[in-house]
C-alpha cells in the first residue's frame, strides 16, 4: 500500500481530532508541503462546522457570560520559538517536536549508513527520525499494524515507486516492501508505526531474534 499522500481517512481524522498523536504530527508535517491536502483538511473542517451549527437550536445557543469575555482579552502566553534548522530539512511542526536541532539528537546506529532518533511519550506508537546516506537498503520486512513515512529531503525508492520531499509512503501487514535510499542527498524521514516491524528473508530471521 504505497502513494504519495495521506489517505482520506488520516486526513479527516486529523481535520475533528480522531486521529493518534503520532499520525497527527505527520498529517500536520505533510501538509506544510501539500496544497491538495490542505484543501481537503479545509473542506472536512467546514463539513464538520456546518454539521455542528445545523444540530444547535436556540434553546441551546447562550451568550458568553463576562468573565468568558474578560478572559478572551487576556493576553495569551507566547510559545517559545522552536530551535532553528540549520540544514532546512525539519517543517515547523516537527521543529516543535523536537527538543533541539538535528545535530543536537540523540541518533542511534542501525545500520551502516542509517541512523534513528526516537520520540519519546507516543503511546502505542513507534515514532522516529531516520538519517539514512543515498545507497541505504533496508532490510526486506513487513509489519503488524501501519508504518508511515514522510519523507523530509532526499529520495527512497520503494518497489516501482520513488518518493520524494513531502510525499508520504504507506504499508501495512499486507505489504513485504526493501525501501533503498537512492540520489546523492542524505535523507531524513520521520517514520509512524502502530505495531511491530518484521523482517523477512534469511537475513531477516536472524535479525528477528536480535531484536526481540
Amino acid at each position: 500500500m504505497t502513494q504519495a499522500h495521506p489517505t482520506h481517512e488520516h486526513l479527516a481524522g486529523y481535520a475533528n481530532g480522531a486521529l493518534s498523536e503520532g499520525m497527527s504530527l505527520l498529517v500536520a508535517a505533510h501538509l506544510t508541503y501539500c496544497p491538495a491536502c490542505r484543501d481537503e483538511v479545509r473542506r472536512v473542517e467546514r463539513l464538520g462546522a456546518a454539521l455542528m451549527m445545523a444540530s444547535e437550536t436556540p434553546e441551546e445557543i447562550r451568550p458568553p457570560s463576562i468573565d468568558a469575555c474578560l478572559a478572551a482579552l487576556d493576553e495569551p502566553a507566547r510559545e517559545p520559538e522552536p530551535p532553528a534548522d540549520p540544514h532546512g530539512v525539519l517543517p515547523m511542526p516537527l521543529r516543535r517536536a523536537m527538543p533541539g536541532t538535528l545535530d543536537e539528537a540523540n541518533w542511534r546506529f542501525r545500520l551502516p549508513g542509517l541512523h534513528e532518533y526516537i520520540f519519546p511519550d507516543y503511546e502505542g506508537e513507534h515514532v522516529s527520525l531516520l538519517r539514512a546516506r543515498p545507497g541505504v537498503n533496508i532490510f526486506h520486512h513487513t509489519h503488524e499494524g501501519e508504518e508511515a513515512t514522510l519523507i523530509l529531503s532526499g529520495e527512497m525508492e520503494d518497489g516501482e515507486q520513488i518518493f520524494r520531499r513531502g510525499d508520504v509512503s504507506l504499508a501495512d501487514e499486507t505489504d513485504q516492501h526493501k525501501p533503498k535510499i537512492i540520489g546523492d542527498e542524505l535523507c531524513y524521514c520521520l517514520v509512524v508505526m502502530s505495531g511491530s516491524l518484521r523482517f523477512t528473508g534469511p537475513v531477516g530471521l536472524a535479525l528477528n531474534l536480535l531484536t526481540r
